[in-house]
């Protein structure tokens, strides 16, 4: 027998070959060296969804059980006004659970953030475990990408999933609540916690995370300063989004009163300003116009009508010029708007992330 054949193990002997890993080397320790915050942050994923998938299912059934299907309580229709006891209960029985729901969506991409990319690469300097990865075969800048390319990818195959419910979710919620939130397009839960801007706030924040534990070194500090900036840059980002919606403005006829009796206060009624903004917009600004083009911004679109369907000037600005008064304006966002702002503030959630990794890389190969 030759020594080839002693070597070979017998095929009746019941011995198999070792496995073959999907994910080997630097890549498979990195995830093994943080696989308990990975499966924590999987079984969040599946809570929030499923809770969210539960949630949506229990408002459907609701709204077609009661018939409100096209009553949204921000925009009442008159023909919604009988049913407005039925939107009310909606209103009271799932309104805090619709909060707290909204609150974790746009809390979780900056805890993510915070608890596992913060951690990430500080842990590995704080303990020196890096220096022996360095030591070995591994560069630095394939370290770098086992450390940090599989948690990114996870990130965004997670949030993709994420995304696609919370859309879901918001859009049955949308026009749905009037108290104790206000859920709409252009308001925060929406613009937040749905479409891909989600997936670009998830990667920003692990980049971000991962970039401040490269610089700080330090666990308990890195996670104190990635939740400071991640806020700054989120709020930065979320700022961003009129980037390419520029806005339009609508103007109407309006008369203006002088300073009213006590009587007339009264008799008035408060409303909107009388502009012919679509339906569903986004109003930014308000005001008046006076017969020889002079602007008088106004904090708000609410005034007083007086009984002659005159309107009560609220500022002084408006009094003094209440007799030249003859339009009012707004400038604002159609709802058009909704998806250019999101591709908005997820191709700048997008173009950060791939400015911290670079710097990452940068860094991590001037490293003494």
């Amino acid at each position: 027998m030759s020594v080839a054949e002693v070597n070979q193990p017998s095929a009746r002997s019941g011995s198999r070959p070792p496995k073959r890993r999907v994910v080997r080397g630097a890549v498979w320790l990195g995830l093994r060296q943080e696989r308990t915050p990975l499966l924590a942050a999987g079984a969040v994923l599946v809570l929030l969804c499923g809770w969210m998938l539960i949630l949506g299912r229990q408002l459907q059934g609701f709204v077609e059980a009661e018939h409100i299907q096209g009553c949204n309580v921000v925009y009442f229709p008159p023909e919604c006004e009988v049913l407005s006891r039925q939107a009310i209960a909606l209103d009271d029985r799932w309104g805090v659970a619709v909060l707290v729901t909204g609150w974790l969506l746009a809390v979780l991409p900056v805890a993510f953030g915070v608890f596992f990319a913060a951690p990430l690469l500080a842990r590995e300097f704080e303990t020196g475990t890096y220096a022996l990865a360095w030591t070995q075969s591994v560069s630095r800048q394939r370290w770098l990408a086992a450390r940090l390319g599989a948690p990114l990818l996870l990130t965004l195959l997670g949030a993709s999933v994420l995304a696609a419910v919370s859309t879901w979710w918001t859009g049955v919620v949308e026009g749905r609540f009037a108290v104790p939130g206000y859920y709409h397009w252009f308001t925060w839960m929406s613009r937040t916690t749905s479409g891909p801007s989600m997936v670009g706030f998830c990667l920003l924040s692990v980049a971000l995370g991962a970039a401040v534990g490269l610089v700080v070194r330090r666990v308990v500090a890195s996670i104190v300063v990635t939740a400071v900036l991640t806020l700054a840059v989120r709020f930065a980002v979320d700022a961003g989004r009129y980037l390419f919606a520029p806005a339009r403005e609508a103007f109407a006829g309006i008369r203006m009163a002088g300073p009213a009796q006590a009587d007339q206060l009264r008799m008035a009624i408060s409303g909107h300003l009388p502009t012919s903004t679509p339906l569903e917009s986004d109003v930014v600004g308000n005001g008046l116009v006076t017969s020889d083009g002079l602007r008088l911004p106004l904090d708000s679109d609410w005034m007083g009508v007086l009984p002659d369907g005159s309107g009560q000037c609220p500022t002084p600005e408006c009094l003094a010029h209440h007799d030249t008064v003859v339009q009012a304006y707004a400038t604002y966002h159609p709802p058009a708007d909704e998806w250019v702002m999101h591709w908005t503030q997820t191709g700048l959630s997008l173009a950060v992330t791939v400015l911290l990794v670079g710097f990452c890389a940068l860094w991590v190969r001037r490293m003494r």
